[in-house]
């Protein structure tokens, strides 16, 4: 009689990573003014990088790619454009409103 199949030990350890809180890494000054202009909208690829508009302030693909894998952002399928997660809303978004007043 065999045992029942198990799952493997990588499957176990992803599903463990993935219930821990993410942490906060902190961003550099480049990644904040990208998340700040982001904030407003998404942002879309320019051979001169990521910005909301034609005119800039352009943002670095590696700042951005900074930001997705930091799990603030989102690409396209395309990698066309750039987006807020809800995360990085409830992040970001309630400190700059607070700041601003």
């Amino acid at each position: 009689m065999k045992a029942a199949p198990r799952k493997s030990l990588g499957i176990e350890l992803m599903l463990a990573e993935a219930e821990k809180p993410a942490r906060r890494r902190r961003l550099s000054a480049t990644q904040k003014l990208a998340l700040q202009e982001a904030l407003a909208g998404r942002l879309q690829l320019y051979p001169r990088g990521y910005a909301a508009s034609k005119t800039g302030p352009f943002h670095s693909r590696r700042a951005i790619l900074g930001l997705v894998r930091a799990g603030l952002m989102t690409l396209s399928a395309t990698a066309r454009y750039a987006a807020v997660t809800k995360r990085a809303r409830d992040m970001y978004a309630a400190p700059a409103t607070s700041e601003s007043e």
